[in-house]
C-alpha cells in the first residue's frame, strides 16, 4: 500500500511580509485604540479638575470679600482704641466706646478659609500634568504660592492677637455684653451692658480692672501692631481675590474653547 506524502511548499518572502505586516498593523491599531481611550479619560479628567476648581474659587472670592469687610472694620475699631489712650479723661469720656471697640475688634471673624479640594487633589493625584494650558497651570500654581505667603502672615498676627486677648483681660472686664445679628456673617451686633458697668464703676471709681496707664498703654501698644498686621494681611488678601477672579475668567475661556 502506497503512502501519499503532501507535500509543503515553503512561503514565499512577501507571505512573509504580508503577515508580518498585518500583525503589525493589528497590535498598532490596539496601540492607538488604547492611548485614545487614555488620552480621552485624560481630557475628561482635566475637564472636570477645572470645573472643579471654577467652584472653589468662587468661594474663596466669596470668603475673601465678606472678610475683607470684617478686616477693614476690625482695623478701624483697633487703630480708635490704641488712639484713646493717648487722650485726656478718656477713662470717663469715652469708656464705654473702649469696650464696645474691643470687643468688636476681637469677635469679628478676619481668618480667610480657602475652598482647597482640588488644590489638593492637583497635589496629591498628581494631576497637573493633566492641564495642558501652561498658563492655567502656572497661574494655580502662584495661586497656591498665595496663600502660603498668607498663612505665613496668618501667623504672625495671629500670635499679637493673642497678646491683645491677654492685655484686654488684664484691664477690662468680661460679661459686659449682649450680642445680636447674624453671626454666621463672622460678626454680630454688640451691646454694652451700661447697668452693670456702671455699677461697677459706683463700686471702685473706675470702668476698668486696672487704674494703672501703663496697663493701657500696653493693650494700646499691641493693639496698634496687631491693626498693623491686619492691614498687610487684607491687602494681601485683595490680591488673591484679584488671581482667583483672573483664574475663573481663564478657566472658563478654556472651557469655552
Amino acid at each position: 500500500m502506497e503512502v501519499h506524502h503532501h507535500s509543503h511548499h515553503p512561503k514565499k518572502w512577501k507571505e512573509y511580509i504580508s503577515e508580518f505586516f498585518m500583525l503589525f498593523m493589528a497590535v498598532f491599531a490596539g496601540f492607538m485604540a488604547e492611548s485614545y481611550l487614555e488620552y480621552r479619560a485624560e481630557r475628561h479628567k482635566e475637564h472636570d479638575y477645572l470645573v472643579s476648581m471654577l467652584t472653589d474659587l468662587k468661594i474663596d472670592i466669596d470668603d475673601i470679600s465678606r472678610k475683607e469687610i470684617n478686616m477693614k472694620e476690625v482695623y478701624d475699631y483697633g487703630r480708635k482704641l490704641s488712639d484713646i489712650v493717648y487722650e485726656d479723661n478718656w477713662e470717663v469720656k469715652s469708656a464705654d466706646s473702649a469696650y464696645i471697640w474691643a470687643e468688636n475688634m476681637v469677635d469679628t471673624e478676619v481668618i480667610l478659609q480657602y475652598a482647597n479640594g482640588t488644590i489638593d487633589q492637583l497635589k496629591n493625584a498628581g494631576g497637573f500634568r493633566l492641564i495642558k494650558n501652561k498658563v492655567i497651570n502656572d497661574k494655580i500654581k502662584d495661586y497656591i504660592k498665595g496663600q502660603d505667603r498668607i498663612k505665613g502672615q496668618e501667623e504672625g498676627f495671629n500670635s499679637t492677637f493673642q497678646d491683645v486677648l491677654t492685655e484686654r483681660s488684664n484691664v477690662m472686664y468680661a460679661r459686659l455684653f449682649d450680642y445680636s445679628g447674624n453671626v454666621l456673617n463672622g460678626k454680630s451686633i454688640v451691646t454694652l451692658k451700661k447697668d452693670k458697668i456702671n455699677k461697677i464703676y459706683v463700686k471702685t471709681g473706675s470702668k476698668f480692672l486696672s487704674k494703672n496707664p501703663a496697663d493701657m498703654f500696653k493693650l494700646s501698644n499691641k493693639t496698634f501692631i496687631y491693626t498693623g498686621q491686619l492691614f498687610v494681611y487684607r491687602a494681601m488678601a485683595i490680591d488673591q481675590k484679584a488671581k482667583a477672579i483672573e483664574l475663573i475668567k481663564i478657566i472658563q475661556e478654556e472651557l469655552n474653547h
